[in-house]
């Protein structure tokens, strides 16, 4: 059950990885393009000047990557551990022949 979860896991952030990465990289895009002033209605909606989205966004980036980054590095330890278990297991069971 446990592996389930963490396989359910594990590609639920890969799919947040896809989406962050379109949302966030076009936004940044986007911002360096020409067509920049028309984002300035909708910045002012939230209350953010052109200079500090930029700000916002690396931010954004930054607390992704470390929060992301842990939870993937949880997953990959754990599918390690289970890999590392059954793999003893095995061995311990062809000892016992």
């Amino acid at each position: 059950m446990n592996r389930m979860i963490a396989d359910i896991f594990a590609s639920i952030i890969s799919f947040m990885h896809v989406v962050v990465i379109v949302l966030l990289g076009g936004a940044t895009f986007y911002f360096f393009s020409e067509n920049t002033r028309k984002m300035d209605p909708l910045l002012s909606q939230f209350g953010l000047s052109r200079d500090a989205f930029i700000f916002v966004v690396i931010g954004l980036w930054i607390v992704y990557v470390l929060v992301v980054g842990f939870l993937s590095t949880i997953i990959a330890m754990n599918q390690n551990l289970e890999r590392l278990v059954s793999a003893v297991d095995r061995l311990s069971e062809k000892a016992d022949k």
